[in-house]
């Protein structure tokens, strides 16, 4: 029950309001770096971009506090790799990528906003 309080709260539809925004902002970004770039270093590039959007957004706005940037990075490296994860698992039980991609998108929105209000941006 604790989850759905959780999803109702103000911070999380901030935290969805915002990475949406930046999500577009971002991969926009890479849109734009792909015809001056090659493709490895606009897609790390608009990574970086990304992470650190996020974490200006969730410290000023989100959760109003002082954050743990060494915390936000190791959370963005874990989100990766669990989502190549979770996608990889997925895609060879069978699922199509787009499939497992909408399936693998709410629970890392979900790991991330929990991951950094307990850990990151905790109190």
């Amino acid at each position: 029950m604790n989850n759905f309080k959780i999803l109702k709260s103000n911070s999380f539809v901030k935290f969805l309001i915002l990475g949406s925004f930046i999500t577009l902002v971002s991969n926009g970004s890479l849109l734009l770096m792909v015809y001056l770039l090659p493709l490895g270093i606009s897609t790390l590039v608009s990574r970086i971009f990304h992470a650190y959007l996020g974490y200006l957004a969730n410290k000023y706005s989100v959760f109003k506090r002082k954050g743990q940037p060494i915390a936000y990075i190791l959370l963005v490296i874990v989100s990766w790799i669990l989502q190549w994860l979770l996608l990889k698992t997925l895609i060879n039980l069978g699922f199509s990528y787009i499939f497992a991609i909408i399936l693998v998108i709410p629970l890392l929105v979900f790991f991330s906003f929990v991951s950094q209000k307990y850990l990151v941006f905790r109190k």
